[in-house]
Formats: structure tokens, C-alpha cells, sequence
């Protein structure tokens, strides 16, 4: 089944191209998207806006394809579940990542790692040709680092201790991180979910 992604984020891109390889959905970039702003207030309710923006374009351009659009972030129990949907606007829009992941931890100065506890959530949002939308989501828990750790992923990876290898996000090979991570599992989930549709 043809599958356009709502996105713009060459690393988000990859990695659904990647965790999405093995399945009957074949991925790909419409260049005519552009990001839509992310009011809903959910991952939920953002991804399936991203979703359906595209698909209405898609509808309008005559082409018979679904959709698929992820939302996700980093939420920070010190933080009462921050920066949660705002993830990608942390510390205000006009900063870089590098800059983002650096304010990130002023914030967290002087909180001892026990009390790092944090979780990547996705949300994804896949609409069909008809117009009909499934959500699926993921969450991985792990706590985040008192220094950048990994010079792979993108975003907070190098932030985000995951647990059960003992590294960070962006100390994993993408294969070791697609394996296991928020979008991997909410990709199962979505897989799950379809398994009688495609």
C-alpha cells in the first residue's frame, strides 16, 4: 500500500522509512507538504491534523494514497510531564536543537538522576484513502542524562538514557534504536491494527 508521510523532519522521515521497511506499507515523501501548526494540544489530536492536512492535498491532487503522520515528545516527571507536545518548541521556537537540548538541561540543574525519570511518547496517525483515520501510540521510559551522550539520532536522543542497553538514544545504532523505540512501538501497534486492511 502507498503511504505518504505528513512530514517535513528528514529524521523522523528515516526513521519510519526504516521501522516501516519489513511491513506492506511503502513509504513515502509528498514534496508539496508543508508542516501545519501543531494546535490540537495532543499527540493524538497533532498527528492526525498533520495527517488529514495532507490528505485533503492529496484528495485535491487526485492521487489515491493514505497517510501517515507522527507527533511525539519527551515528557520529564521533574518537570510535571514537560516540554510533553511542545518538545519541538522548547526554550522558544527561533531555537536550534543543539541550543534546545542545552536549556533543557539548565532546567534540570541540580535534580539528582533518580529523579530523571522521563518517557518518549508517539502518537501516530494513519488515514486511509476513504478518509477514515486510525491512531496508534508508543511510549519507551528511561531518564535523562546530566550531559549529551551519542552523536546519532535527533531532537533529545542525546539526552535520553535508555535502560535497558545502558546508553543513550543517541549512542544506539539506528537499527538498535528502531528496534525498540517510542515510534517502533507505536508502529507495532498501528501494524496490529491494520493487519486485516492491508
Amino acid at each position: 500500500m502507498k503511504v505518504y508521510i505528513a512530514s517535513r523532519n528528514a529524521g523522523k522521515i528515516r526513521e519510519l522509512k526504516a521501522i516501516f521497511a519489513k511491513s506492506p506499507l511503502r513509504l513515502s515523501t509528498y514534496r508539496k507538504y508543508a508542516d501545519v501548526l501543531e494546535v490540537a494540544g495532543s499527540y493524538a489530536g497533532n498527528a492526525l491534523l498533520k495527517a488529514q492536512t495532507l490528505a485533503t492535498a492529496l484528495r485535491d491532487a487526485r492521487i489515491s494514497a493514505a497517510v501517515l503522520a507522527d507527533d511525539s515528545g519527551l515528557e520529564i516527571d521533574a518537570l510535571g510531564g514537560r516540554p510533553g507536545v511542545y518538545s519541538a518548541r522548547f526554550g522558544g521556537p527561533e531555537l536550534e536543537w543543539p541550543q534546545r537540548r542545552l536549556a533543557l538541561l539548565e532546567e534540570l540543574r541540580g535534580i539528582p538522576p533518580y529523579r530523571r525519570t522521563a518517557r518518549f511518547v508517539c502518537a501516530l496517525a494513519f488515514v486511509e484513502p476513504n478518509g477514515e483515520a486510525i491512531i496508534a501510540t508508543g511510549r519507551v521510559d528511561g531518564y535523562i542524562l546530566e550531559t549529551q551522550r551519542g552523536t546519532d539520532g535527533f531532537g533529545y536522543d542525546a539526552l535520553f538514557l535508555y535502560p535497558p542497553l545502558g546508553r543513550s538514544f543517541a549512542s544506539l545504532s539506528e537499527k538498535e534504536k528502531n528496534a525498540v523505540s517510542h515510534r517502533r512501538v507505536a508502529a507495532d501497534a498501528l501494524l496490529a491494527m491494520l493487519a486485516d486492511r492491508v
